[in-house]
């Protein structure tokens, strides 16, 4: 499928976009809806906050205490579980939030990692159109439409309509286009709402994955030089789907049920690999390409709670069904090598001949069961148990050779408490057993796209919440998380090498310390450490690759209500050394980048609308960032957005 849009569609788009003006000049004034977002202020904590476009945070939904909530199973939309393939994206998600330590004692059935909880744009009752326009990063271009009609008072409509021209890094240019719509019936004690949403990505193309030679970093590129090809782009198509239903009954019974469909269709995808850089920086080329790609996952959950109240303590039981089905292709792909060249360094050539081979199937499925109960006392705290039996099937098919299959049932569980010991302090520990996919080989792995085995996984924490004062609340906390170690050995080969334990330190600080001055701050210091025979023969170290052995963050926004509208803004992002090769023998050193803005909220016409201007690395700090392959990633430099936005 090509992901460029053919004539009839873009007209389809223009009609769209009529239909979006044609029900601004229709409709009242409302409350503010994009114009007003702004992830300082919607979080409550500095563990990760997504609202719109804007991501803040510590951790974010692909990495939570130095893994991946995501890979681990550990996904909610609206507080349901869903199976994640591809991103959700801006027309469908209004945001997110990480939820670790305390806050994520409300959800039954966790699993170790966090909980990254995806909200709706959820239809209202009142009907507003909210457009936003994007200037930059560099010569990108962005154009936004989301509307909200109430059809009746019971039933509402959410569509939406996004268009970016994306200038990267490297001044690659690349097209996305973003679609959703929802519907929501809300009759008596019942809340239904389905959605679609779909994003194709055009001519988008990869930053070239960099390997050395040695324990030295690569030497530094020349910013903002486009070393790739014309050819070497890629394509695709992401599409979400699903149904969410919560129904109140009679005697404190009630019922939540959500089921989704999450797919993907890579129609066309290069990757380019330096190996053997040298201390010059001259590197073996490398160029792949993969066969059209897909994958897919159906997944939901049915839960049924039970509530009863005893004065001033309140029992819930849940009872909770829970099931998915993946499959997805791999392999197929094909590397040539093109020669011994200068890295980062413009270099033409033709496409080279590319024997693709024949791609394999990988199939699992998995339903879980699953008992919870909740006990709440009003003014001394809570506690909550709940146990899991999971029964999980994989059968790996690869284009040639015999099929693999996986069987595993195991029993999980969780436990997790508070206590209250003052009005304003309160403190928590919680104990998870948990089962994940381990997901799939590393792109830069010479097996890139195999399936890798299933893990067994743990994790314990424990810390407190304090208000301070009425407006502003810290959390801190110690955790350890456990789970089977996954890399690349000698001969490039992804697969487990033992086990990894991260053991870490978590502190957030929030609030309003001063009126019209918000504030976010935090760190997380971690000690990632492996175990196991890889270890103790000396074929790696004992610290894990690209792990941020310590991250802070401050970020400060102050909007007095004097400056009528106006305010001011900055973030200070520090990071701490970090290991590039797997044998730990090079270390990252620290570096702190800072980010500047202002905004300005206003009114035309009773019409809410808001500029924001931002400086992202103000001070062209130049940073490195690698991944647990030991690939070198360069981080961006100095850029600025200007975001306009308004609530018709």
């Amino acid at each position: 499928m090509s992901v460029y849009l053919s004539s009839r569609a873009r007209r389809g788009c223009k009609a769209a976009l009529f239909a979006f003006t044609a029900l601004a000049g229709l409709s009242s004034p409302a409350h503010a809806q994009r114009a007003g977002e702004d992830a300082i202020s919607a979080a409550d904590d500095a563990f990760g906050t997504r609202v719109g476009n804007e991501s803040l945070g510590l951790y974010d939904t692909n990495n939570a205490r130095g893994f991946s909530p995501v890979t681990a199973g550990n996904v909610r939309i609206e507080g349901l579980y869903f199976d994640q393939s591809p991103q959700l994206n801006e027309r469908l998600i209004r945001g997110s939030n990480v939820r670790v330590g305390i806050s994520a004692q409300s959800y039954p059935f966790r699993a170790p990692t966090g909980v990254a909880d995806y909200r709706l744009r959820l239809p209202g009752d009142e009907t507003v159109v909210s457009t936003v326009a994007v200037l930059g990063p560099y010569a990108t271009k962005a154009i936004e439409f989301d509307a909200q009609v109430a059809v009746t008072p019971e039933f509402s409509v959410g569509f939406g309509l996004g268009f970016q021209r994306l200038e990267d890094d490297f001044t690659n240019m690349s097209d996305s286009y973003t679609g959703a719509i929802l519907a929501r019936w809300r009759p008596g004690d019942t809340d239904t709402t389905a959605f679609y949403s779909r994003t194709e990505d055009c001519k988008t193309q990869q930053q070239p994955q960099t390997l050395t030679a040695g324990n030295y970093e690569p030497p530094r590129p020349q910013q903002r030089t486009n070393f790739g090809q014309d050819w070497h782009a890629g394509d695709c198509t992401d599409e979400n789907a699903g149904v969410i239903s919560r129904v109140s009954l009679p005697g404190d019974w009630s019922i939540r049920a959500g089921a989704f469909r999450s797919w993907r269709v890579v129609n066309k995808m290069y990757g380019e690999i330096f190996t053997n850089v040298d201390t010059a920086g001259i590197g073996t080329r490398s160029v792949y390409k993969q066969p059209p790609l897909g994958s897919r996952s159906y997944s939901g959950e049915v839960r049924i709670a039970k509530t009863f109240a005893e004065g001033p303590r309140r029992h819930t039981f849940d009872v909770a069904l829970r099931g998915r089905d993946v499959r997805r292709d791999y392999g197929g792909s094909n590397t040539v090598a093109l020669g011994r060249f200068p890295i980062f360094t413009p270099n033409v050539m033709p496409e080279p001949v590319f024997n693709l081979g024949a791609t394999g199937d990988d199939h699992s499925s998995q339903g879980t069961v699953g008992l919870s109960y909740d006990a709440l006392w009003a003014g001394v705290g809570g506690f909550s148990v709940d146990v899991q039996k999971t029964f999980y099937h994989r059968e790996q098919a690869p284009a040639v050779g015999r099929i693999a299959k996986t069987n595993a049932t195991p029993i999980l569980y969780s436990v997790a408490g508070n206590y209250l010991v003052t009005r304003s302090l309160a403190l928590y520990a919680s104990y998870t057993r948990g089962f994940e996919e381990t997901g799939a080989a590393a792109m830069s792995a010479a097996n890139r796209g195999e399936a890798q085995p299933v893990s067994f996984t743990r994790q314990a924490d424990a810390g407190f919440r304090y208000n301070i004062t009425p407006t502003m609340t810290a959390v801190a906390g110690v955790f350890q998380v456990e789970k089977p170690y996954f890399n690349v050995n000698a001969a490039n080969i992804y697969g487990p090498f033992g086990d990894v334990r991260h053991r870490g330190i978590e502190f957030s600080l929030t609030g309003q310390p001063i009126p019209g001055l918000r504030m976010l701050g935090g760190f997380v210091l971690i000690d990632p450490r492996i175990s196991g025979d890889a270890v103790d023969q000396g074929l790696i170290g004992p610290v894990s690759v690209s792990i941020k052995t310590r991250s802070v963050l401050l970020s400060l926004n102050y909007q007095p209500k004097e400056w009528r509208g106006f305010g001011i803004e900055g973030t200070a992002q520090h990071t701490g050394p970090m290991f590039a090769h797997p044998d730990n023998m090079l270390k990252l050193k620290d570096n702190t980048l800072f980010n500047v803005g202002a905004r300005y909220n206003f009114n035309v016409k009773g019409v809410p609308a808001s500029i924001r201007v931002q400086a992202l690395n103000v001070t062209d700090v130049f940073t490195w960032n690698v991944t647990y392959t030991g690939n070198f990633l360069q981080r961006p430099p100095r850029r600025y957005v200007v975001t306009l936005a308004a609530d018709f």
